[in-house]
């Protein structure tokens, strides 16, 4: 992400980090450890049955466009229900910073 990115992003949230594999993250947003995960970029493989089972378990499931995840979007975002507008609403606030791929 570039510097103007993260310096919308950091006021926004608590705590930023990448904790490992894509399906560790998506999981533990799931299972409510975690708040949110996402990602820019298209990742067909990895998210397919993390975004079920994170369904499942009640998690908000979308591209970063906020419509329903599927394979080949442009991006992936999971969060609780409660904080998810407001995640949407920030990564579009960084698409129009410049930052689509999120670095």
């Amino acid at each position: 992400m570039t510097v103007s990115a993260w310096s919308t992003v950091l006021p926004a949230v608590r705590t930023v980090r990448n904790l490992g594999r894509t399906s560790w993250q998506i999981a533990d947003t799931a299972a409510r450890r975690l708040d949110a995960f996402w990602e820019f970029g298209r990742d067909d493989a990895h998210p397919l049955a993390d975004a079920l089972a994170a369904r499942e378990a009640g998690a908000v499931v979308t591209d970063t466009e906020g419509r329903p995840w599927r394979a080949g979007a442009p991006g992936f975002l999971a969060a609780s229900p409660a904080p998810h507008p407001q995640l949407l609403r920030l990564l579009r606030l960084l698409r129009l910073l410049g930052s689509p791929t999120g670095r």
